[in-house]
């Protein structure tokens, strides 16, 4: 039996490059990871580095038109770590789920942020 599905807004299969930093860490630097899924209301990735449900992140990650219903563009996100996966990951890997709280829209590319 699988579990029942949660998900209030439909998720996309999405394979495109995101930035995240942990935001109550000062000094933490930007990590690249790569979206597997994206929705309205969260995203999906997989990172070496070490998360922890609830941790507050702001993210960088290009949206396109056909998830936000408005012209594609990059975005800066603020959110919360929703869950932690490990299982069917390789080794040193985890899947990140971070439910979104609020966004800038229409930033420079993730490439030029600095």
């Amino acid at each position: 039996m699988t579990p029942a599905e949660h998900r209030i807004t439909r998720r996309f299969k999405l394979h495109t490059p995101l930035s995240f930093h942990r935001m109550e860490t000062a000094n933490d630097c930007d990590h690249q990871a790569t979206a597997i899924n994206v929705s309205t209301r969260g995203v999906y990735f997989k990172t070496n580095v070490v998360l922890s449900i609830g941790e507050a992140l702001e993210l960088l990650l290009e949206i396109p038109t056909r998830v936000s219903g408005v012209k594609a563009g990059t975005r800066r996100f603020v959110g919360r770590v929703s869950h932690v996966e490990s299982k069917n990951m390789l080794p040193g890997l985890s899947g990140i789920g971070v439910q979104l709280l609020y966004y800038e829209r229409d930033l420079v590319k993730i490439a030029d942020k600095g």
